[in-house]
């Protein structure tokens, strides 16, 4: 079970998480819980846990079914995507291919494919020392720039604002990582469209 620091890294990086989807939805198609569609393929993002290697994040994005003809263009798809993905700055702990089935009541099920990644982060990467030293000193220089969390048994203001730092960072980051998958579908999307129009004009 986590200690009550690392629960409050947890609650704090959820919170950054949170923030970058409420601005998500309010710029594209919002719907329940922690999605948001984008021009017909939904997005996704978890809250952030922590692990033995530090604080961890999901998000995913639905593969558009509808557009490919076969199980094999599903993963192809996948495939396109997974390279767009490594040769971002930030590569994920985790490149995966879900299939998932929802029960939409009765007999009735469906069955969808979902590209999963998987980002972790040390604490040192997320919020060293001259981050929080910028901010304290930002602080002491103008005590209402920023609101600092009430929190029992955090007493300090460093501790206060290392956890600000927490949230600002995965807020950053969760935003940075959806916006480039977002731009990875659409540009894999807009190949695959290509190469389906070349094809059916070469067996014409």
């Amino acid at each position: 079970m986590a200690n009550f620091r690392q629960q409050l890294f947890q609650q704090f990086a959820s919170q950054g998480i949170e923030l970058s989807l409420e601005n998500f939805k309010e710029k594209y198609q919002p719907k329940k819980e922690n999605r948001f569609n984008v021009e017909g393929i939904t997005y996704e993002a978890s809250p952030a846990k922590i692990n033995a290697g530090g604080i961890e994040f999901e998000i995913s994005s639905k593969i558009p079914q509808e557009e490919l003809l076969n199980r094999d263009d599903f993963e192809s798809y996948f495939a396109e995507i997974k390279a767009v993905i490594e040769r971002d700055d930030q590569v994920p702990e985790a490149i995966d291919m879900e299939n998932i089935v929802h029960d939409v009541g009765g007999e009735d099920a469906k069955e969808r494919d979902y590209v999963r990644l998987r980002y972790q982060y040390d604490l040192d990467e997320v919020c060293g020392t001259d981050v929080i030293e910028a901010e304290l000193a930002k602080l002491q220089q103008d005590p209402t720039a920023r609101t600092l969390p009430q929190i029992p048994n955090v007493n300090t203001m460093a501790g206060k604002v290392l956890l600000l730092c927490i949230e600002d960072f995965f807020r950053s980051e969760a935003a940075t990582r959806l916006k480039h998958l977002i731009e990875a579908n659409q540009s894999v999307r807009q190949k695959m469209q290509q190469q389906s129009k070349t094809a059916s004009k070469q067996e014409a």
